[in-house]
């Protein structure tokens, strides 16, 4: 007896568990009816065999957020399509109740990619959505690296990609790469994309990272308009190019990235610079390296020239003037020889090349300047003319004897006075001309 129950009232019906899941199952299947449904794949996942899918069904419109669970069998896939996180879908739905999970789920049947043109008005919704956020902005773009210590990639293990950035590289410039394989397509593709592009942004040696994919149908590229990849792109502190697809492919993956070439091989280009050109550009700034010393050496000797051909510069001190056009000359065919020799050194040799030249030519002329400043001003000291230009007078006798003294002269009966513009002769007793 039940404490509280009336002796004569009859006890209500216990139905079990297995009774009641039955009925509702009778309730559902006649009462519902199959329909198509369309809507975005979000947290697949397979049983261990793969036979069996799980997820959930999402509406992908801007503003709504209604979504259902959802089962399917493998073979409910449409042959050669590959059902993955991100991916629109239709397919034949009608709803059971799950004995062994208690509740109501989406059965779906004859599953196939959502039509091209719904899929391209999803896509464009959530560029709108992450442009208003300014995930696409220009001013975000950061630059990438001359040289790279080393590239980041992310692609595919077996990818041709993989194989087409990796030679392009090594063809133009050699730099480490390291590569970090993730999904290109399917279920895991976001998740490991992600993962690839953090991993490689804490590695201290990357500089610039890479995400490399060939061309494929608009579901395959999906994976990389999702709204996770872009956010992680923008996160990374790592400049992320994209060589995604082929040319007309554009991911919103590509609008995030600093950079985007139109295939993989285009966007190794952007890594690396091409060091055959570098080559070129390195001779060609060492030739102008080299006639611009040898200039700037001719109009020195030039100018040393001009001032050893002065009256006033005598014969010993030639060999002092020479020797710094000596010294110019050498360094002028140094310079030279240098232009000749292989231009494989770095960058920053150049520079150091081009300052040495500089500091070289530019103290050898202030020391050729001194020196000849010097030279010029003993020689001037030492002119016996100049004294004549500031109005004295040399004295001769008629056989052209210096007159020291006035005590010569008074001997002498014809006397030369010597001024700066012209001679004339005197006699001593008269001082008058003759």
């Amino acid at each position: 007896m039940i404490r509280g129950m009336p002796n004569d009232q009859p006890r209500a019906r216990v139905y079990e568990v297995d009774d009641v899941v039955s009925a509702l199952e009778r309730v559902v299947s006649d009462h519902t009816r199959s329909v198509y449904l369309r809507g975005e794949v979000v947290n697949l996942r397979s049983g261990r065999d793969g036979r069996m899918l799980w997820f959930r069904l999402e509406d992908p419109r801007e503003g709504h957020d209604a979504r259902v669970d959802c089962f399917a069998f493998s073979t409910d896939v449409t042959e050669g399509h590959v059902l993955a996180d991100g991916s629109v879908i239709e397919g034949l739905a009608r709803p059971e109740f799950s004995r062994r999970d208690g509740r109501l789920i989406i059965r779906l049947r004859r599953i196939e990619p959502a039509g091209e043109g719904e899929i391209l008005r999803l896509i464009e919704e959530r560029r709108r959505r992450l442009a208003a956020e300014g995930l696409f902005d220009e001013a975000l773009k950061r630059p990438l690296p001359f040289v790279p210590r080393a590239v980041g990639l992310v692609t595919a293990s077996a990818g041709a990609a993989r194989a087409d950035v990796l030679r392009r590289i090594g063809d133009r410039f050699p730099v480490p790469v390291v590569v970090v394989h993730a999904a290109m397509q399917g279920p895991a593709c976001v998740d490991e994309v992600c993962r690839a592009v953090a991993a490689l942004d804490a590695d201290p040696r990357v500089d610039v990272i890479l995400i490399a994919r060939g061309g494929g149908a608009l579901q395959d590229l999906l994976p990389f308009s999702d709204e996770q990849v872009v956010r992680a792109i923008r996160a990374s502190g790592t400049p992320v190019v994209a060589g995604i697809g082929h040319e007309p492919d554009v991911t919103l993956a590509c609008l995030a990235a600093d950079a985007r070439g139109a295939t993989p091989t285009a966007a190794a280009d952007l890594l690396v610079p091409d060091r055959e050109a570098l080559r070129e550009d390195l001779s060609a700034l060492l030739r102008r390296l080299g006639l611009g010393a040898m200039r700037i050496t001719a109009r020195a000797r030039r100018e040393l020239d001009l001032i050893g051909a002065r009256p006033g510069l005598v014969r010993p001190h030639e060999a002092v003037v020479r020797r710094r056009v000596d010294a110019l000359d050498a360094l002028g065919a140094r310079l030279a020889r240098s232009a000749g020799v292989a231009v494989d050194r770095p960058l920053t040799h150049l520079r150091v090349l081009d300052a040495r030249a500089g500091r070289a030519i530019a103290a050898a002329d202030a020391a050729a300047a001194a020196r000849l400043s010097v030279l010029t001003a003993r020689l001037r000291s030492g002119d016996p003319s100049r004294p004549l230009a500031e109005g004295y007078v040399l004295v001769r006798d008629r056989g052209g004897a210096v007159v020291a003294t006035a005590e010569a002269a008074a001997h002498e009966q014809l006397l030369a006075l010597e001024f700066a513009d012209g001679t004339i002769s005197v006699r001593p007793d008269d001082g008058g001309k003759t």
